[in-house]
């Protein structure tokens, strides 16, 4: 089974926990959350960057 790929970064400065309802959003469309990925490592992140994947439509 092939599946398809989302990187899809979340501004975290004003809201740490904006992240789930981006989530809870995308699950709604087909996604998976797969990891949560922080490229710039800092005591406080200000972006996390969601990986997401679900099945490719064949």
């Amino acid at each position: 089974m092939r599946h398809e790929y989302e990187f899809l970064p979340v501004d975290v400065r004003r809201d740490p926990t904006a992240y789930r309802a981006v989530a809870a959003e995308r699950a709604a469309q087909g996604w998976r959350l797969v990891q949560v990925l922080v490229e710039v490592p800092a005591a406080v992140p200000a972006e996390v960057v969601l990986i997401l994947e679900r099945p490719a439509a064949d």
